[in-house]
């Protein structure tokens, strides 16, 4: 569970990280489970109800960009958006009144993953009061060389940004050097 540091933290700089949340057996089991059904994917030529193609897909090369909804389509996955290691830091940081707004696999594919734009997630949620969140977890390293999720921290005390590149848009004026990358495998990050 979370130190009274770490619930600080995130109440004031918008984000935490928690390492090795989910222990290598369960990290192993949820790989395992992605990876077929990323081979599953070979069975289809077009977007749908579950997979978001890169336009590099083939039945031959599976490449997938996002998994939707996972815990709609394969039970694993819904068991796992209610497992205690994670709902269990949810009430710590939310309260015990926790709901699953969605969920999504986002794949991040070395050599063929499409980019995201810098954004802000809270203008995407409909929502009517503040207690909301996301919640990632890295399920391989992730450092400098292969493009970590990077955070500004405090960003969640300012306005709300649609989106934003590196040179032009709302998050333009952000420096390189405000941005914190976050962890690697196995690491929950909330934001």
């Amino acid at each position: 569970m979370l130190t009274p540091a770490q619930v600080e933290q995130y109440r004031e700089l918008g984000y935490l990280v928690v390492p090795d949340v989910l222990g290598r057996e369960l990290l192993a089991e949820v790989k395992r489970r992605i990876d077929a059904i990323v081979a599953d994917a070979a069975k289809v030529t077009a977007h749908t109800d579950v997979y978001d193609l890169e336009d590099s897909h083939s039945a031959q090369e599976p490449r997938v960009r996002r998994i939707k909804t996972p815990h709609k389509h394969f039970p694993f996955f819904a068991e796992l958006t209610r497992n205690p290691r994670i709902t269990g830091i949810l009430a710590q940081l939310l309260g015990p009144n926790i709901r699953l707004h969605g969920s999504k696999l986002n794949m991040k594919s070395a050599g063929y993953g499409a980019p995201v734009e810098w954004h802000q997630d809270w203008a995407f949620y409909p929502h009517t009061n503040d207690d909301v969140l996301a919640t990632g977890i890295y399920l391989d390293d992730c450092g400098d060389e292969n493009g970590p999720m990077c955070v500004v921290p405090a960003t969640h005390t300012g306005p709300v940004c649609v989106s934003g590149t590196t040179s032009s848009g709302p998050l333009s004026s952000v420096q390189s050097s405000s941005m914190t990358p976050t962890a690697s495998r196995s690491s929950l990050v909330w934001g």
